[in-house]
């Protein structure tokens, strides 16, 4: 790990999903700035980093950007998505959200970073066919950058959620954009089981009513209404505002309180793959399973927050539909993380100084 001392910016901060990458990948790093205009989420923010309060922007719109000029090795955002999403309106960069797009041009152009990350959903590639995505390649090309970009899915960096995202990676050094590539996809070890807290608050159990409800075949589910199971992978963390459509409800799994090892006392879900088969000889050590009278919860907060790679450290200090909205809307912790240690890679590998090389 070089001794250089990275100054990150970041826009769209949210909770902070980048700083805490950035934390697992460089022996250190300084905060240029950040900008986040939700309330909730400056308040999380200011309880889980450190930063000068002067340097902590709240709307991109006022923030000039030009006082950070060559005082930003790395810039990290995601406009907003939902003018971009499958589920949105497709409104694109006309749309109230998607306009803000240029916003994060704008301060590219002004503070002019070494290296920038873009992060926003896949859809954002067929908007107008194509044609929005290129014109913002196209921006970001003559303000002198080369720019790699590709789809990264978290599950495929450690985490079990399926989260597809189009992720964009901006050099200055054009040494560096030929040498820089996305890391090569982790075979998953984790499943969402792996995930998941033994006991938790029974206000996270869902009513009767609404069991009956996804399981109706008139619902919009139409009787095909699937658990999740311990064995699979998380679906996306995906928070809209203004509502919280969960769609990761879970059998509840839990374990007996009697006497003995761990393993004994749980408890598995029948539609998830069974335990090794052992050979058991009494004293409860025969494998137990949930068939009638199940229950259904949903993901807690904590769940979601460590579905998207954030640490068991994190203060939750919000109420649990802004957590939810505020997981639901950072970028994946490890997915950043592993570029940011591409581009570690091969600054160390190509040149002595990450910028030695950049060009204006």
């Amino acid at each position: 790990m070089a001794s250089e001392k990275i100054a990150l910016a970041t826009l769209f901060t949210g909770i902070g999903a980048a700083e805490f990458a950035a934390h697992e990948v460089f022996a250190e790093y300084d905060m240029a700035f950040a900008c986040e205009i939700d309330k909730f989420a400056r308040q999380s923010y200011l309880v889980n980093h450190a930063i000068d309060e002067k340097h902590f922007h709240r709307d991109i719109k006022e923030l000039d950007a030009k006082a950070y000029a060559s005082k930003v090795d790395i810039l990290i955002g995601g406009s907003p998505c939902q003018d971009f999403s499958l589920a949105g309106l497709r409104a694109g960069i006309d749309g109230t959200r998607g306009e803000l797009i240029y916003e994060f041009i704008r301060i590219v152009d002004e503070c002019h970073p070494k290296v920038f990350i873009y992060e926003n959903v896949k859809g954002f590639l067929s908007i107008n066919h194509g044609k929005s995505y290129q014109r913002f390649l196209e921006a970001l090309r003559n303000l002198g950058y080369h720019c790699y970009a590709d789809v990264v899915n978290t599950k495929d960096y450690g985490i079990p959620q399926n989260r597809e995202r189009i992720y964009i990676v901006g050099f200055l050094n054009s040494e560096l954009y030929h040498a820089f590539e996305f890391a090569p996809k982790e075979l998953l070890k984790l499943n969402l089981g792996d995930m998941l807290d033994r006991e938790v608050d029974e206000k996270y159990l869902i009513s009767a009513e609404l069991k009956r409800y996804l399981l109706d075949e008139r619902s919009p589910y139409r009787g095909c209404f699937r658990l999740k199971t311990g064995q699979d992978i998380a679906n996306t963390i995906n928070i809209k505002e203004g509502q919280r459509r969960e769609n990761n409800y879970i059998r509840v799994i839990g374990k007996l309180d009697i006497k003995g090892k761990e393993q004994i006392k749980r408890v598995y879900d029948t539609t998830g793959l069974a335990p090794t088969i052992h050979t058991a000889q009494g004293g409860n050590q025969e494998s137990k399973i949930l068939n009638d009278g199940f229950k259904i919860r949903k993901l807690t907060p904590r769940e979601c927050l460590r579905l998207q790679g954030f640490p068991e450290s994190f203060k939750i200090v919000c109420s649990d539909t802004q957590t939810y909205k505020q997981a639901g809307n950072a970028m994946s912790v490890n997915v950043v993380a592993m570029i940011l240690r591409q581009i570690q890679k091969i600054k160390e590998g190509v040149s002595d100084s990450l910028f030695a090389k950049a060009a204006v």
